[in-house]
């Protein structure tokens, strides 16, 4: 198989998944005491909902489930606009979990203790909105939420998912020790946490250049309908092709 970042190839990561005999669980799930080795797969949303249903689609065609986390304070998508919600909703009904992806610095809190009842504040407000699990991912992690465990919420940087068994991502679209799909066919870990970002895997492989070009065009298309959608005179441009 060629290590690509294409869904193809994807595709073939979770079928040696299967075929070695791995379990898909979710991190909110008591730890299994089952022989079945596990994997707790977990998709962090930094740019857009729309590749996440794409990847989501192609998971549940198989049999696999993840935890989708979508960023609450990110600034190419509101968490709450009717689209947004629609395709958090999709993701859940293909049997997919929910859970929030929180950036620390933004909260400008060093204590964890306060920090803590900040994000379970979050995780109160968007529950009565989303079909969320009580599971956090932390978006460019601080060292000290690192290997801390907290009370009130699951945290994928708790010692049992991130130093206590095999921890595996694709930030930056690298995959830092190599593509996973040997290791996973061989069976090399009983256990592993792997991070996969929607936006690094398309039907076809993209140069680093083209994936940006991709990204920005998307958001201009949805920035371009907004504003046709709700200021009239620019709609009005709009529909004349003057921009």
């Amino acid at each position: 198989m060629s290590c690509s970042f294409t869904l193809g190839h994807y595709r073939e990561i979770l079928e040696s998944a299967l075929q070695a005999g791995y379990v898909f669980e979710g991190f909110h799930h008591q730890i299994s005491s089952s022989q079945a080795s596990q994997i707790y797969l977990r998709h962090d949303i930094d740019v857009c909902l729309e590749e996440a249903l794409d990847m989501a689609i192609l998971e549940d065609e198989l049999g696999v489930r993840a935890t989708y986390f979508v960023l609450v304070n990110s600034p190419l998508y509101n968490l709450l606009s009717k689209d947004s919600l629609e395709l958090i909703h999709q993701i859940n009904s293909r049997g997919h979990w929910i859970g929030l992806h929180v950036d620390v610095p933004l909260l400008k809190s060093s204590d964890l203790v306060q920090l803590e009842n900040q994000i379970s504040k979050f995780i109160d407000f968007y529950a009565a909105y989303l079909p969320l699990v009580p599971v956090v991912s932390f978006h460019r992690p601080h060292v000290d939420v690192l290997g801390h465990e907290f009370t009130h919420f699951i945290s994928t940087y708790s010692p049992r998912f991130f130093n206590k068994i095999k921890y595996i991502s694709d930030s930056r679209g690298i995959w830092r020790e190599g593509c996973p799909c040997e290791a996973l066919k061989q069976r090399a870990y009983p256990a592993l946490q792997i991070l996969v970002h929607p936006i690094w895997w398309l039907l076809k492989e993209e140069t680093l250049s083209q994936k940006l070009q991709r990204l920005l065009g998307k958001r201009f298309v949805h920035f371009k309908h907004y504003l046709g959608e709700n200021i009239e005179p620019l709609g009005r441009l709009l529909q004349e092709g003057k921009q």
